[in-house]
């Protein structure tokens, strides 16, 4: 085996150490027991031409909060699911989220056959929730992402 092989492999091998390193560094507070913030009610949109992704959604919790989520990215392809009824969950407290700097999400298709999408939030590239939104309409071509603000 030439030496370039060698040398290749291990590198490779250590980037993907690393990277793997990093994400457990970086997700290591999390807990799945630990306390999450669900919505009440939530509805969104999600609109892509081309490059060019939308995603607007309205989250209603509990204790009377409403956030609305305005999203810009984005994506390969064509089309919109219209407003869809979903759900929303947080590992952190929702109130701390209104004007927080740092939002970014990531957007895809639900499946094969069930038209709707979902939207998975970070928070200065930190996992902080995840909504899912069904009902009529076209699916994302591919996932996108970008970033947002909560109001």
């Amino acid at each position: 085996m030439s030496q370039e092989i060698v040398m290749r492999a291990e590198e490779t091998h250590k980037a993907i150490t690393r990277h793997y390193a990093e994400m457990g560094a970086r997700y290591a507070d999390l807990d799945v027991s630990a306390q999450t913030w669900t919505t009440s009610s939530a509805s969104g949109a999600c609109a892509y031409v081309f490059i060019y992704l939308q995603v607007d959604l309205n989250l209603n919790f509990p204790d009377g909060l409403s956030l609305t989520f305005n999203g810009k990215g984005l994506v390969a392809g064509l089309g919109a699911t219209g407003t869809l009824g979903g759900q929303a969950s947080f590992n952190v407290d929702p109130h701390t989220l209104k004007n927080a700097e740092g939002i970014t999400f990531q957007a895809a298709g639900i499946g094969i056959g069930v038209g709707g999408f979902q939207v998975t939030f970070f928070k200065d590239n930190t996992y902080i929730g995840h909504a899912e939104f069904y009902g009529a309409g076209v699916q994302l071509g591919t996932p996108g992402g970008g970033w947002g603000t909560f109001s």
